[in-house]
């Protein structure tokens, strides 16, 4: 679970010669990956096309007492000469006038547009939406889903010298909060290669893996790391009897699999005494908000509901989640 390549930050820190040319931060905004760039010693150039954003982000740069290292320049960012620059960073508007935007094709600028402004330079980083279609993704890059406590946030495009030799790469980011210190534990997973995981029955442990390892199509690799194999060839679902503690997955104690029955499955939380059901889902056209109004449910105990698919017919697992105390 080791990178390829740095990433994020510290892969835009190798540029912090005194001599190196300066990184171009395009669409900057209000200056936040701006900071974080100046931060680790770069020089650093922001472009944005509105005046006010543009002046709020050179006020963050004073506030921070950066201003030998970063400035901000009022300019269209599609007009830049890329090539001038040690590497270009850009986060496209991903908003319009009616709220959020999916497309690719419409942000702004355009992404065929940041794309090619990402190629013509030494090295290049394009973040994106983190459900950004893969097919919307070039070839020749390495991309990297990124996730933070279980949410998967971004999708970051590394272009030219942040590539590295060899094929390039997709890999998953993993940012876990550790309870009470604060600190943040980060993992990697970089695809192996791995071919199809196999298929199994349910075991006796149940593994959701985190939606930056789906997203970047490394189930197999989570798969190994915790001799497991998946319930469905479609789904990204992985059982073991092996008990591993691992920053890739959930995992979940499976006490109970049955046929999907609105009747069979009240009648199985009724006898466990369960009154508070967390329900996961995958591969399920089950409606989540209704199953909890229909199972009317009351009682001390706890349990987490798995809906899913295996085969053709659909399933439910009767699940414990485990601590991390609790993995070896």
């Amino acid at each position: 679970m080791r990178r390829s390549r740095p990433t994020g930050r510290a892969a835009f820190a190798e540029l912090a010669a005194p001599d190196a040319a300066p990184v171009a931060d395009l669409c900057c905004g209000i200056g936040a990956d701006l900071l974080a760039l100046a931060g680790a010693g770069l020089a650093v150039e922001g472009v944005d096309l509105d005046p006010l954003t543009a002046a709020v982000a050179e006020a963050n740069i004073g506030a921070a007492g950066l201003s030998e290292r970063a400035r901000v320049r009022l300019g269209d960012a599609t007009e830049i000469r890329a090539a001038e620059y040690s590497a270009v960073f850009c986060d496209p508007a991903r908003r319009g006038r009616r709220g959020r935007v999916f497309d690719p094709r419409a942000y702004s600028p355009s992404w065929d547009t940041v794309v090619e402004l990402a190629r013509r330079a030494p090295a290049g980083c394009v973040k994106a939406a983190p459900g950004l279609p893969h097919e919307s993704i070039p070839d020749g890059v390495a991309a990297e889903w990124v996730s933070v406590d279980w949410e998967v946030k971004e999708t970051a495009l590394w272009f030219g010298a942040f590539t590295g030799t060899g094929t390039p790469s997709r890999r998953a980011t993993l940012l876990r909060t550790r309870t009470g210190s604060g600190e943040v534990e980060t993992t990697t997973l970089t695809g192996r290669g791995l071919g199809a995981p196999p298929v199994s029955e349910p075991l006796r442990y149940l593994y959701e893996p985190d939606g930056a390892v789906v997203r970047s199509h490394l189930v197999a690799e989570a798969a190994a790391a915790v001799d497991g194999a998946l319930l469905d060839p479609a789904i990204a679902y992985i059982t073991s009897d092996s008990l591993v503690r691992t920053p890739l997955c959930r995992v979940y104690e499976v006490r109970e699999v049955m046929p999907f029955s609105l009747k069979r499955l009240r009648a199985a939380l009724r006898e466990r005494g369960v009154g508070t059901v967390t329900v996961k889902k995958r591969g399920s056209a089950v409606d989540v908000q209704r199953l909890r109004r229909d199972l009317r449910l009351a009682g001390p105990e706890s349990a987490v509901v798995v809906l899913t698919r295996i085969g053709s017919r659909p399933y439910c697992l009767l699940c414990a989640e485990v601590g991390s105390e609790e993995a070896g």
